[in-house]
């Protein structure tokens, strides 16, 4: 069988061999290969396809058309055809009970709701995101738009304040005229009402009125012009600040010494919160008339029995209402303090019989009350440990401090007069754990048991002893000290206090209670959610520096107060330099208050401002006049040195117009005139050429003619009786005039005028038995007039070359002995004299011969 199979394939091994050895070109050839042979097979059959289906097609309408049917109509209603599902196609039944059906039917219900919630909760969730997205942007760019423009969002601060070009005017902030070609600013009213404040208080300072309160004044102007539509506003900030600050105006204390102070600025914050429950405590009988049962009695412990009543009512019957009732006696003691009814306090503190309480002493808690009111919230050493460990055992008992309503209350007036804040933190963390309401349940009413705790006399800056544990053989009570209540406010940010940013304002107020005063006002200066209370920061800054009230706790905010009021004041530089002068004076107080700080401020704004005028006056610095500035530099005298040292300044920095208005206005005309003599050498060619041509380019004649008029000015002020070194900057002024005469007939081709002004000039030689004298006269000219001496002798040289054709042979000699002249004088003094000028008398006199 396999030699079988081998023959047959060497059979047909020879047959192919032989085949390739024959001549095949009889035999087809394929000229494709397979990729091409497949193309085309495709081809032929879609060929194929193509003329089926449309030969299908054909016979099915063929088919139709016997049976009475439109194909294409039936085409049509087969397109608009809709199916709607039934509920069984929906819910198939895969069981014929219904009880399974429903089970089904109840699965494919959940199944779809879950399906539809998980589509809308991705669908609100990328809303949600979106939004985030869009406010969070929002808010970047608002915080980015901050640090490049801070105050471009200050109302009243537009963008017209920048630029000096806009020809408006209008009457400006402070009821004077604005400047001519100034941009005026439209101020919201309780911005012009700050403004009209401080001016106001600028006046009272200059008239000697120490009684005018600015913190009142800013705070009523505030009231009357304020946005109530947040819950705090910004004049309960100006009542709180003026609150704090009446105590130690009513004790007469001042910043130094420090503690007795922050002493009185602590007692005056307190007394702001008492006065405020107070109100709080008579409004809510008010408004529960019928549950107080307060009656026609006008004690105040039974207007504090009333709010009880309303406050506890519920907890069942009181002791005042009822012999047995719920023993209220602590409650009416704090209630009573926190109203700031001392008296009423110590009568309430008659009823309190607690059998612990026989440990304190023969005076029990009244007395340990009544020396603690006379202290000014404080106790001996030995009273405060014995309250002290009183707190502690109190302490213990929780199942009284979750039992008795009146338990609370009794460790807080304990801890309270022993001035231990450990005690008030422990008795917080307690009733938390319990789940009792807290008793310091509101931000007042915590910040009035901090205050109350307060030691000032332990220094300012010194925290005490650290440590949260409860201590029982202490003998002294460590002291809670500002910078203590500083750190445990500070424990939470900003938006902890004012309800995630939505009510900055309850930030602020919980800042100036603590005495904060510098990390309050950068709040408002800097954060973004108090972009719309920037005036009131820097007019509150104002207020706190004038009363020395950032004394209290320096800190290290970074805040610098004085550029804070410069930043606002530059807003009314362009529009009313008097309104911008009142803040630059006030930030250059905040500085020093020196000469130099003043002189600083001072040139800055007559720089930008360039309201000479207004701001230096027309009378000077010794007049009765003293511009806007005689307000806040009243005496003459000091007034003088400034405008003096401000002059100086402004010269050696180039600022030639400043110096000149500044030493009018100090009374010295000489430097004035020296620096006009310079100018007008500087300025007088260019001029002379615009007076000529009457093409104004760099309008050099209106400055010249400007310069002129203010030397004739100085002149003037100096008058006849002045020193050598006056009458020296006259002469030369006089001389320069002489020379703008000189060259401007030279050039318009008057040269009999041009020839008589050389005659004038003393110092120009016609005659040669002059020239000796006439070079020493111009060694000692002024340096202005000396500049300008080639300049007389070019215009010379034209004016005696003009006046050769026609001349006779008489009037020749004279000119040529002339010219004669002015070559020796030119020769004589070549650093004065360039070559040129040089070079042209020569010719003219050469063309003489």
């Amino acid at each position: 069988m396999a030699s079988g199979i081998d023959a047959d394939w060497q059979s047909l091994l020879h047959q192919t061999q032989d085949l390739v050895t024959q001549d095949h070109h009889s035999f087809p050839k394929v000229a494709r290969n397979i990729v091409q042979l497949q193309q085309y097979a495709e081809s032929l059959r879609a060929r194929t396809n193509k003329f089926r289906t449309l030969n299908n097609q054909i016979a099915a309408t063929r088919l139709l058309a016997q049976q009475g049917f439109d194909a294409t109509r039936l085409t049509q209603d087969v397109t608009a055809l809709e199916i709607q599902p039934t509920i069984e196609d929906v819910f198939h039944a895969d069981t014929t009970s219904v009880e399974d059906y429903l089970k089904q039917v109840e699965e494919s219900t959940l199944l779809a709701a879950i399906q539809e919630a998980q589509q809308d909760t991705v669908s609100s969730f990328e809303s949600y995101m979106e939004d985030c997205m869009a406010r969070d942007w929002a808010a970047n760019k608002k915080q980015l738009f901050g640090l490049i423009a801070p105050h471009s969002a200050t109302p009243g601060f537009s963008a017209a304040v920048a630029s000096p070009m806009l020809g408006i005017t209008r009457p400006s902030a402070s009821g004077l005229p604005g400047l001519p070609g100034a941009p005026s600013i439209q101020l919201p009213p309780k911005e012009q009402a700050y403004v009209d404040v401080i001016k106001r208080a600028n006046e009272a300072a200059a008239s000697g009125n120490q009684n005018f309160d600015l913190v009142k004044e800013l705070g009523a102007a505030c009231k009357a012009n304020e946005d109530k539509s947040h819950e705090t506003t910004m004049s309960s900030c100006w009542t709180l600040l003026s609150d704090i600050l009446a105590e130690a105006r009513a004790r007469g204390v001042a910043s130094s010494p420090v503690n007795k102070f922050a002493e009185a600025l602590v007692q005056g914050a307190r007394k702001h919160l008492e006065r405020f429950h107070a109100v709080h405590t008579r409004n809510t009988v008010l408004r529960h008339k019928l549950q107080a049962e307060r009656g026609a009695d006008p004690e105040q412990v039974r207007e504090v029995q009333a709010y009880i009543q309303v406050k506890y009512g519920s907890s069942g019957a009181l002791d005042f209402q009822q012999p047995g009732g719920h023993d209220t006696s602590w409650m009416q003691v704090y209630f009573c303090l926190r109203n700031g009814w001392h008296d009423a306090a110590r009568r309430a503190a008659e009823r309190t019989h607690d059998v612990s309480m026989a440990r304190l002493g023969e005076a029990g808690f009244k007395g340990l009350l009544d020396e603690w009111l006379r202290s000014s919230g404080r106790l001996s050493d030995r009273s405060a440990a014995l309250l002290a460990r009183e707190c502690e055992r109190l302490l213990r008992d929780k199942a009284a401090l979750k039992g008795q309503i009146r338990y609370p209350y009794m460790v807080l007036l304990c801890a309270l007069l022993a001035g231990d804040n450990r005690a008030v933190d422990a008795l917080s963390a307690t009733l938390n754990s319990l789940s009792v309401p807290p008793v310091l349940s509101t931000i007042e009413d915590f910040m009035w048991a901090k205050l109350s705790l307060v030691s000032t006399t332990a220094g300012l800056g010194q925290q005490g002893p650290s440590g949260m544990g409860m201590y029982s053989s202490v003998s002294v009570v460590p002291p809670y000290t500002l910078a203590e209540l500083h750190a445990d406010l500070n424990r939470w940010p900003a938006a902890y206090y004012s309800k995630q940013g939505k009510e900055p304002l309850l930030y602020v107020t919980v800042l100036l209670l603590s005495l904060q005063f510098q990390e309050a006002l950068q709040f408002l200066w800097k954060d973004e959610t108090t972009k719309m209370y920037r005036v009131d920061a820097v007019h509150m800054a104002i207020a706190m520096h004038q009363e020395q009230a950032l004394a209290v706790n320096p800190g290290d905010s970074g805040l610098d107060i004085g550029g804070m009021i410069h930043s606002y004041s530059r807003k009314f530089v362009h529009v009313d330099s008097a309104v911008a002068l009142q803040y630059y004076m006030l930030a250059a107080v905040v500085r020093g208050n020196s000469i130099a700080v003043k002189g600083q401020m001072l040139r800055e704004l007559l720089t930008e401002s360039r309201d000479f005028g207004t701001l230096l006056g027309g009378g000077g610095a010794l007049g009765s006049a003293g511009g806007a500035l005689r307000v806040y530099v009243p005496d003459p005298e000091e007034r003088k040195r400034l405008f003096e040292a401000v002059a100086y300044e402004c010269q050696v920095a180039a600022q030639p117009e400043e110096a000149i208005e500044l030493y009018m206005a100090a009374d010295r005309p000489r430097q004035a005139l020296a620096i006009l003599n310079q100018q007008l050498s500087n300025v007088i060619v260019g001029a002379v050429d615009e007076a000529v041509s009457g093409i104004s380019t760099t309008a050099a004649n209106d400055t010249a003619k400007h310069i002129l008029t203010r030397g004739r000015d100085a002149c003037t002020k100096i008058g006849p009786s002045a020193d050598a070194g006056s009458r020296r900057e006259v002469e030369a002024f006089e001389q320069l005039n002489m020379v703008w005469e000189l060259l401007l007939a030279c050039r318009k081709g008057r040269h009999d005028l041009a020839l008589q002004k050389l005659h004038e000039l003393s110092f120009i030689p016609l005659e040669k038995s002059r020239v000796e004298g006439c070079i020493r006269a111009a060694q000692q000219l002024h340096p202005a007039v000396q500049e300008r001496l080639q300049d007389i002798l070019s215009a010379a040289a034209d004016t005696i070359n003009a006046q050769r054709a026609g001349a006779g042979r008489e009037k020749l000699f004279t000119l040529r002995c002339e010219l004669d002249a002015l070559c020796v004088f030119a020769n004589s003094v070549p650093h004065r004299v360039s070559k040129l000028v040089y070079q042209k008398l020569c010719e003219v006199a050469a063309s003489f011969s």
